[in-house]
């Protein structure tokens, strides 16, 4: 075999992404208020694009007896504070000597949803290079900010702190939680009032003060936006029948300035007619990416319609389940074109507001071989424990029973998770005395 060097030639096949195309891509990902901004940003940098805000519009809104007066911008509202935003507000007010502050601020970063601790006091100590001591001194300080409960490493030391920060709190339901917790859950009440030689009324109505107290007291304060939300496109029923409006109140009419197109066939200057060129070209690259951006979106939702027609007019127990590969063979795009296209999109719908990116969920076989989506399973779970008898509440595996009498083919651990995932509590915790 010879080693000696040669030219050869090779065809290979290579993808290329274009300016035009990363504008493409970019835009589509975009929501509404995003792509709004963005076309801001771009006429002040092209001096050739021409943007013009359309006037307010009294347009009725599918499903509301509403009108809008406003501007899109003009009704968006500021980012709510986070519960690590208002935890340490409060660590600064109580004037923490600087090593213990930084650590509590450092924990107050790595609470969950639920506004518990993630992290060990050890872990937290090797990153500060300080005691497992030194960091439980600082989760202490944290512990005491509001909401009470707020820091606990586990439920039952939430339920413990809000115990005894609360002057009225039942005298029994410190030692309840404290050394009967696992009782407690178990329905156990008879044992726990021999236990502590009460009567059972005492328990009972210890019980009842604790079920008051919020296990999950990081959920009382939101993260998402306060803000005007507007939509994409509205869907609406006319006649019987579905009908798409694309929203375009909130987008910009775009157009090249005359003035400059005037000047760019004038001008005799070299530097003057590329610059012009340059920007003129950037202008209409943009112009018909916003315009490939709504025929793409306006495909993706007139599909999403047509597969679930029936959520739209008869509620969310009829959602289907559906995947992105499904709608891009359907649509023929790429599977990556429709994940952009529905992320941060909104749409309004008789059945309320929706992101399009709820309407792609996983599904559960029924026994007549047809699928259920696990958005409608949900719902039907919610409902069943809405509807319970509080004093005899049902429990996963009666709701199990339920379901698979409905034709739904589904776990005891899937309702479980379900549940959780809804923050629902077990049926122990739901009962009413």
């Amino acid at each position: 075999m010879s080693l000696r060097p040669s030219l050869t030639q090779v065809q290979t096949l290579k993808v290329h992404l274009t300016p035009q195309l990363r504008q493409s891509i970019q835009l589509l990902q975009l929501s509404a208020t995003e792509l709004s901004e963005y076309l801001q940003e771009q006429a002040v940098e092209n001096p050739v694009l021409d943007i013009e805000w359309l006037p307010p519009s009294r347009s009725r809104t599918a499903g509301s007896d509403t009108t809008r007066q406003d501007h899109a911008l003009n009704n968006i509202g500021g980012q709510a504070p986070t519960l690590e935003q208002m935890l340490l507000g409060e660590l600064r007010l109580i004037g923490l000597p600087e090593p213990t502050h930084r650590i509590a601020c450092y924990l107050a970063g790595n609470l969950n949803e639920n506004g518990y601790v993630t992290i060990s006091p050890e872990e937290a100590g090797e990153v500060f290079g300080v005691s497992a001591d030194e960091v439980l001194e600082a989760l202490y300080r944290l512990q005491e900010a509001a909401p009470a409960g707020i820091g606990a490493r586990n439920l039952q030391e939430c339920l413990l702190l809000q115990i005894r920060r609360d002057p009225g709190a039942h005298p029994w339901a410190e030692p309840l939680v404290s050394r009967h917790l696992a009782d407690l859950g178990a329905g156990r009440h008879k044992t726990i009032a021999d236990k502590l030689g009460i009567p059972l009324d005492d328990v009972m109505q210890a019980l009842a003060y604790i079920r008051s107290l919020h296990p999950r007291p990081g959920l009382l304060y939101g993260s998402t936006q306060a803000a005007y939300v507007e939509p994409d496109a509205y869907i609406e029923c006319v006649r019987g029948q579905l009908v798409i409006r694309m929203s375009e109140a909130h987008l910009p009419r775009l157009s090249l300035n005359t003035s400059y197109r005037q000047m760019l066939a004038d001008s005799i200057c070299k530097d003057t007619k590329s610059y012009l060129r340059q920007h003129a070209q950037a202008a209409q690259w943009l112009i018909r990416s916003v315009e490939q951006r709504k025929r793409t979106l306006y495909r993706v939702i007139e599909c999403i319609v047509s597969e679930q027609a029936a959520f739209f007019t008869e509620g969310i127990d009829r959602l289907k389940p559906m995947n992105l590969k499904a709608v891009a063979e359907k649509l023929e795009l790429h599977e990556s074109t429709v994940s952009r296209a529905v992320q941060h999109k909104v749409v309004q719908t008789p059945q309320g507001f929706f992101e399009l990116s709820y309407f792609f969920s996983a599904g559960l076989q029924t026994e007549e071989g047809d699928a259920t989506s696990a958005a409608s399973v949900k719902a039907k779970i919610k409902l069943l424990i809405e509807q319970e008898d509080k004093r005899n509440p049902l429990s996963d595996q009666k709701i199990t029973d339920l379901l698979v009498q409905e034709g739904i083919r589904i776990s005891r651990r899937t309702v479980m998770k379900y549940r959780e995932e809804m923050h629902l509590l077990s049926s122990r915790l739901r009962t009413q005395a």
